[in-house]
Parts: structure tokens; sequence; C-alpha cells
């Protein structure tokens, strides 16, 4: 497992400008979309759910409050895990603990729904991360998420050129991860479109940087730069190339175990 990705995408989501720039969701869509992710998933009170990459604990927060449900949210993150604990304190619906997607600290069978949002693109090994999902959840649990999917081919060495931090180079198409997912174990997928949630956010981006570009320049410690090179310009070039061919849309999917 790449542990420098994931830390570098943590630190991403860590930072004051990108905390500004999306709010306390961290993600495309918010709490509207958090919503219907748990209505697809069947949340209700006697739930119990389990967040990955939790954040600042926006959606559990959300879940227990709206559903009443018992929600478990792990986070890479020492920092959001603090933010989290401040928002949970006194909870006895809430608990948040620092993991790692790929290597769930849970028993088998523990969860009737395990959420993803905007998460699972950024695991580098995505086959580890999917059978522990499996694993954890129970007998007909379902496994929700929503993420960036490419509606376009990329290549490998395109690919290459822009790391994980940067929520792009971990996407796959949309057959890819259903693909994934029934081959570990999963069934019954269903896929909706959400991608004007993500034009939403690069607007935002747009407005709050100058350009898209602007943005990309900015990203820390490079994470969207060609490997072995380090200039704006390069960085810029690399991203823009990227989402030419890959044309990156965002989409709801949902999958259950049998």
């Amino acid at each position: 497992m790449d542990g420098s990705a994931k830390r570098s995408a943590a630190e991403l989501y860590e930072s004051c400008a990108f905390d500004q720039l999306l709010g306390e969701s961290l993600r495309p869509g918010g709490l509207e979309l958090t919503a219907r992710v748990a209505d697809i998933a069947g949340v209700a009170q006697n739930s119990t759910v389990l967040d990955i990459a939790c954040g600042k604990g926006t959606t559990v927060v959300f879940l227990a409050g709206e559903y009443g449900c018992k929600v478990v949210g792990i986070d890479l993150s020492d920092k959001m895990i603090d933010l989290c604990w401040l928002k949970i304190r006194g909870s006895d619906q809430v608990a948040v603990l620092r993991g790692d997607a790929e290597d769930l600290p849970f028993r088998a069978g523990s969860f009737d729904v395990v959420i993803s949002e905007c998460s699972f693109s950024l695991l580098p090994d995505k086959e580890r991360a999917a059978r522990g999902i499996e694993r954890v959840l129970k007998r007909g649990g379902k496994l929700v998420m929503t993420d960036i999917i490419l509606r376009g081919e990329v290549s490998q060495e395109l690919r290459g050129q822009i790391t994980f931090a940067c929520c792009l180079a971990g996407a796959w198409r949309a057959k890819e991860y259903i693909g994934l997912l029934e081959r570990v174990g999963f069934r019954s997928s269903y896929l909706e479109d959400h991608s004007t949630e993500l034009t939403q956010v690069a607007y935002q981006i747009g407005m709050a940087f100058g350009s898209i570009d602007n943005f990309v320049g900015w990203l820390p410690q490079g994470p969207c730069r060609r490997k072995g090179e380090g200039t704006a310009r390069t960085s810029t070039e690399s991203y823009q190339e990227f989402v030419r061919a890959a044309r990156p849309g965002y989409a709801l999917l949902a999958v259950t175990k049998p």
C-alpha cells in the first residue's frame, strides 16, 4: 500500500484553503447528496453505519441526528478525528477513530451500511479496501459510495503523471468500480449520475482561486505535479491533459452483500 499517497490526500483535506472552499462537507453534493445516499442504503433507526474517511464528522452527526442510527466514523487524519470528537462529545450514537480504510479494524458482519463519500477514489489498493468493506458488512448490507468517475479512456502513462492527492488520478470508470465490487462478492449494483454537483465544485474553485489553473498551482506540496518535475506550469498542463482525456463526472453507486 502506498502510505505516502494516502497521507498526501489527508493533508490536502486538512488544509485551511480547502476547508474554506468546500465548507463542512468536504465533497460535492453536501448533505443533500448524503441524504440521498442514506435513503438508497435504507438507513433506519436500528441501523449501524460505517462512514469511511469521515472527515470532520459532518456525515456521522447528520445520520445520527436525522435517522437515529448508530454511526462509526473512521479517518486517517488525526486532525479530522480531533474535530469529530468536538462535535460528538457526549453522544452515545456516534463513535470515531483513526484508522485506514484499507485495513478496517472491525469484526466481520459489524455493519448494516457502509458509506464512502468522495474517498474510494483516493485509496491506492481499492481491492483490499473493497474486500474489507465486504467483510465488515452483514449479509444483506449495503455499500453506497459517491465518487468521481471517469467517462473517458486514460492511458496508464497519463494517469501516472498526477498523484492521488488531487482526487482524479485514482478515479476509475463506473464499470471498473462495479467490476471490482462484483469480483469481491457484491451484487445488485445501482448507479446514479450526479455530475452537476462536481460542476458546482469546479465553479466554486474557479471563484475562490480565480481559475482552475491557479487551484492546481496552489495544491500543497505539488500533488498534481509530474513526478520528478516541479513547475506550476507543468502541473497545470498535466491536469488539463488528464481532464480532457478523462472527462470526469460524479456518481452514486450502491451494491449489496448477498
